[in-house]
């Protein structure tokens, strides 16, 4: 006796075979409260979280704070300090963030005041929010956006010193951050 072969039958079975994978799922969106190994919020955070650049090469990376979105405080100000190789990395250009459902230097028909300094290896940023009323924000908060040039080649992680971090509400009390997220930049 002879089995008639059926090219619909081995497609059927090819198919039941490779449909049954299962993918292991990663979230690791540094920005993202439900990401895996994201602290509690509130946290700092870069994003993004790694990125691999060259020498002739501009890279960009931003500064966040990140709230859950049910119980996000107002705040008026915020200092965050950052530190980098500066060896491999220095700083080319800062700009500020937006706050909200807009941009920063115009949503809430808020005035911020966008500060820093700059000393070898670390970048202290200072913002404050010159309004009468308290500033409404959404779970994410992008202080400012820092474009790095590349000196030299080599693995360089970008993070927050949290003993010098500040989250600052309206009547001066400080909003205490839970963790931080840092950055990995490669430069080839």
């Amino acid at each position: 006796m002879r089995i008639k072969f059926h090219p619909n039958l081995l497609i059927i079975l090819l198919l039941s075979i490779f449909a049954c994978t299962l993918e292991e799922k990663t979230f690791d969106n540094p920005v993202d409260i439900y990401a895996d190994e994201a602290p509690d919020p509130p946290y700092l955070s870069f994003f993004p979280r790694a990125q691999t650049t060259s020498v002739t090469a501009v890279c960009s990376l931003g500064a966040y704070i990140v709230f859950d979105s049910t119980e996000t405080p107002p705040f008026a100000g915020v200092h965050l300090n950052i530190e980098f190789d500066a060896s491999i990395l220095e700083i080319d250009t800062l700009l500020p963030g937006w706050i909200g459902p807009g941009s920063m230097t115009d949503s809430n028909q808020t005035t911020p005041l966008f500060t820093y300094t700059l000393n070898e290896g670390t970048l202290d940023i200072f913002t404050y929010y010159l309004d009468t009323e308290e500033t409404s924000i959404d779970s994410l908060t992008h202080v400012a956006e820092i474009l790095f040039n590349p000196l030299q080649t080599g693995i360089t992680e970008v993070q927050y010193d949290t003993t010098q971090c500040e989250v600052i509400q309206t009547d001066d009390t400080i909003i205490q951050i839970q963790g931080t997220r840092s950055a990995e930049i490669t430069v080839q």
